[in-house]
């Protein structure tokens, strides 16, 4: 792989959209992950190809069953509208399909290229890291905006995000929605800054199971370790249990001159 190259979509991610893969939805960028995935995974392109094929055979008794010259007759008028009114009040964006739940049969079916996909890209850490550079980059719809975003993300994870005080470093926060890394659960909050955009991740680590790869930074008030990938660097630091990864198009050193404004200001 490049190294400025971004992943293409793995089997689960893959499997979270298939509807809205044959459905058309996806955008150019997420059409050419999926494609490259396809072209190299025979497990989820014979998944694909058979969903396919029932979706076409579903469509065609459909349309025999519904016809004017059916058994039973057309479909009422209103019937017809109330059945695409609920249809089209149940198609969600898929940036929220990309948290339903992954059915068992196909994480197992897809555990071989799981395995290989480690044995490639590096470690659990450096997936994490990759997952953020990833999931930033994509630039998925915000779910909330900046003025409501600690109190919305009550309930929602298993625990409380504090977002760090980015804004003492000029950054001013745009909003935030629920994501993931690997299979830690996450906020995720995007910045807008003088010179670029960051988006931070804040995960809950009381295990201490997350040891980020990279270069060790040492500020003032704590321990950073800056990686990079496909065009952004990374900074990840860690607070007691929380751990937190900003990634942005900044330069190295003017991503942990914002780092350390921020921990600083959280010092005080």
């Amino acid at each position: 792989m490049s190294p400025n190259a971004l992943p293409t979509m793995d089997c689960a991610e893959l499997e979270r959209s298939l509807d809205a893969y044959l459905d058309g939805e996806f955008e150019a960028q997420e059409i050419g992950e999926a494609e490259a995935h396809l072209s190299a995974c025979p497990r989820c392109r014979a998944k694909v190809e058979t969903q396919a094929r029932m979706r076409t055979a579903l469509k065609a008794k459909l349309r025999e069953a519904m016809g004017g010259t059916a058994p039973g007759g057309r479909a009422p008028p209103q019937l017809r509208a109330r059945v695409e009114q609920a249809l089209a009040r149940e198609r969600r964006p898929l940036w929220r399909r990309a948290f339903a739940p992954v059915p068992i049969a196909t994480m197992a079916a897809c555990a071989a290229g799981a395995l290989a996909v480690l044995v490639v890209r590096g470690g659990p850490n450096e997936l994490l890291v990759q997952d953020a550079i990833t999931y930033h980059h994509r630039s998925l719809p915000l779910e909330v905006d900046a003025a409501s975003m600690v109190p919305w993300f009550t309930g929602k994870l298993p625990f409380r995000p504090a977002p760090p005080h980015l804004e003492a470093g000029g950054a001013a926060a745009e909003g935030a929605r629920l994501s993931n890394l690997q299979q830690w659960p996450a906020a995720y909050i995007r910045y807008r800054l003088p010179t670029g955009q960051a988006g931070l991740f804040i995960v809950d680590d009381p295990e201490r199971r997350f040891d980020a790869p990279g270069d060790e930074k040492r500020l003032a008030h704590g321990v950073v370790r800056v990686t990079k990938g496909s065009g952004y660097n990374v900074a990840v630091w860690r607070d007691d249990e929380i751990v937190y990864s900003l990634v942005s198009d900044l330069d190295e050193t003017a991503l942990l001159q914002l780092v350390r404004t921020a921990q600083a200001d959280a010092g005080r």
